[in-house]
């Protein structure tokens, strides 16, 4: 079970993001509440709530007519929230770009909105079944208190229809996407890969001097999405070897391509390459489970497509910038972790691949600076944002790799 850790969190991911997971949740709770508030209903009957402030006893033909008309209208309304929904996405990810498509499909306050909709509706729908009879019957079976809890989740949708309509053009507004990066930008970098492999190895240590006498190459093809790291740390420990990482979260890898080496003359059988193997975690495209990287590139993204002649708004480059300088001040108060990682007895056991300052700069920065430079205004504050950035940093290393950036921009708009 351990060796599926890497899938299961892909899995959790991929799941607790989708658009169906929240209202499937719902409408099940909608289900059991149904069921439950009728056999309240059944057993207790309705005299209890005659005077209550709050009750207002329904007759069977009535209560039908609540129910039908509040049904109708919540699988209508469903409907149009899907599709405003949808129309919305489209537009947002066509200005901003596809691989943000995913920031909106796990917007909470759409999927809650939906859920609430068809919710109530499959509530509705299971409580009118159960009326019967007529005014007259003597038989008849009116559950109040299970319309009394369908009047209250109509309340609630009406609420949330409120609620989504705000909600909309606030998801879409350019400040607030950026923004919701920004947060995932600076969570990331709190669970930077492979920050939590073992335990970093002193400073002092000398650096191993590994030996490849094993490779393991992929049996699949794909994004690596995730490195299930105490699994690798427990396979290094069982066959007292050595592994080195060839690859990252991020990296598109081929069937045969190398994914990690191994070092030592322990035993080592094809079932190690295995379980090797089963810590990495391939998907379609790549995610921000464990590839920081993956978030920089949708700054990136952004700030390319507001540069193009088609959009021409620079103002949203200058925003961007305003973010992953934010990132960079962020990474200049940090020490980035040893790629030499240790396990609980100071033994080493892991090298990963190693992620350094420059990368971070490459990606954040350099990706930008063809599209930056041939706009002036961009260009300048390109600069600007980079200066204040230096001013704010102790960081050696991260300051003389920015100053670079900076004098090559001022160059280029000389």
């Amino acid at each position: 079970m351990n060796l599926m850790r890497a899938y299961l969190q892909q899995l959790t991911y991929s799941i607790s993001g989708s658009y169906w997971f929240v209202p499937s949740v719902m409408v099940l709770a909608a289900v059991l509440l149904s069921q439950g508030a009728i056999q309240i209903d059944r057993a207790y009957g309705s005299d209890w709530m005659a005077e209550s402030w709050w009750a207002s006893l329904n007759q069977p033909d009535g209560a039908r007519a609540l129910l039908a008309t509040v049904a109708g209208s919540m699988i209508t309304v469903a409907g149009t929230t899907f599709s405003l929904t949808i129309l919305a996405v489209s537009h947002a990810t066509s200005h901003f770009g596809p691989r943000l498509l995913d920031n909106f499909m796990r917007d909470r306050g759409n999927q809650i909105t939906l859920g609430t909709f068809v919710a109530t509706f499959i509530y509705c729908l299971l409580v009118l079944r159960v009326i019967r009879g007529s005014s007259e019957s003597i038989d008849a079976f009116v559950p109040q208190l299970s319309l009394f809890l369908a009047l209250l989740l109509t309340l609630a949708s009406v609420a949330e229809l409120i609620y989504f309509i705000h909600h909309i053009p606030e998801s879409i507004h350019i400040s607030n996407v950026l923004q919701r990066m920004n947060g995932q930008m600076l969570s990331k970098f709190d669970e930077l890969y492979p920050a939590t492999v073992g335990d970093a190895s002193p400073d002092e240590a000398p650096v191993y001097d590994f030996q490849a006498t094993h490779k393991i190459a992929s049996s699949t093809h794909g994004y690596l999405q995730g490195v299930d790291e105490h699994s690798l740390m427990a396979i290094a420990s069982d066959s007292k070897r050595v592994l080195r990482l060839r690859r990252r979260p991020g990296d598109f890898v081929r069937v045969g391509e190398l994914i990690a080496e191994v070092d030592g003359d322990a035993e080592w059988s094809e079932t190690d390459d295995d379980r090797v193997r089963s810590a990495f975690a391939f998907g379609a495209s790549r995610n921000p489970t464990q590839d920081v990287f993956f978030v920089l590139n949708q700054f990136v993204e952004v700030a390319i497509r507001a540069l193009s002649p088609g959009v021409n708004d620079p103002f949203t480059a200058m925003q961007c910038m305003d973010h992953l300088s934010v990132g960079l001040v962020e990474l200049s108060r940090r020490q980035l972790p040893s790629d030499h990682r240790v396990d609980d007895k100071g033994t080493l056991r892991i090298i990963t691949t190693e992620v350094k300052l420059e990368q971070f700069a490459t990606a954040m920065l350099d990706q930008v600076f063809p599209y930056a430079e041939d706009d002036v205004n961009t260009a300048k504050y390109y600069v600007e944002t980079l200066q204040r950035v230096i001013d704010i940093s102790d960081n050696a290393e991260l300051v003389n790799i920015i100053e670079a950036r900076v004098h090559r921009m001022q160059k280029a708009i000389a």
